[in-house]
């Protein structure tokens, strides 16, 4: 398990050069816009207009404060077809070469946008509340969670292998952690085929996104420790 804080991150220019972005993580470290194969960021737009195009790149993305946008997949005609993306949505999935503009419902907005290279992993993002939750995820080789408001406590559980003199012996190891706004912890699954485990207790009025990567090799994705 890997974890960063809000002093870990840092900015960069958007791809199109209309605003920028605060880069929370990518794989593999130290990667660029242009080879990396899972990138998580959050961004704030302060004024309409169309988003970066990524081609090959499945993207996610959620408001986590703000009154919202308004997506428009063609730039021409905004008038039909549009998707209203507020703090309560669901996290929104689309293609990244799909020209999309964005309005904004109100005033400024922070987004969180996570992308993967469609060709090497898939992913798919959900939004936590308060409570305790049991995370099982048998196809996935990395976990990414997100505290947005609140705070959290993340018990992780995976397989660590021992040798004896006569055999390899498997036991259960744990890690814990705590999160509070704006913190990441990244769980690697330890074992090829092992999955990921974990549990969750959310305080009230906690707000985390998780975030499921799995490589459509899994040897890729196998002890992808970032850093």
């Amino acid at each position: 398990m890997r974890k960063w804080s809000n002093q870990d991150y840092h900015s960069m220019p958007w791809k199109n050069g209309a605003g920028s972005t605060t880069e929370l993580a990518v794989f593999p470290p130290g990667a660029s816009l242009d080879d990396f194969v899972w990138r998580l960021s959050r961004a704030e737009v302060n004024q309409a207009g169309a988003f970066s195009h990524f081609a090959q790149i499945d993207r996610s993305l959620a408001i986590l404060s703000g009154q919202g946008l308004s997506l428009q997949s063609d730039s021409e005609q905004r008038t039909a077809d549009s998707v209203s993306l507020t703090q309560t949505s669901l996290p929104y999935q689309f293609a990244g070469e799909l020209p999309i503009f964005a309005d904004l419902l109100g005033g400024a907005v922070l987004d969180l946008n996570l992308m993967t290279r469609r060709d090497v992993c898939q992913h798919f993002m959900q939004r936590l509340g308060e409570g305790e939750h049991y995370v099982m995820a048998p196809d996935a080789q990395q976990l990414l969670l997100y505290c947005a408001a609140g705070a959290a406590t993340v018990l992780a559980e995976g397989a660590a292998e021992t040798e004896t003199e006569t055999e390899t012996e498997t036991e259960t190891e744990t890690e814990q952690a705590a999160v509070l706004p704006g913190d990441l912890i990244l769980i690697d699954e330890q074992h090829e085929h092992a999955g990921i485990r974990l549990s969750i207790s959310a305080q009230e009025g906690a707000v985390l996104y998780l975030m499921r990567i799995s490589f459509l090799n899994q040897a890729e994705g196998a002890h992808a420790t970032l850093g």
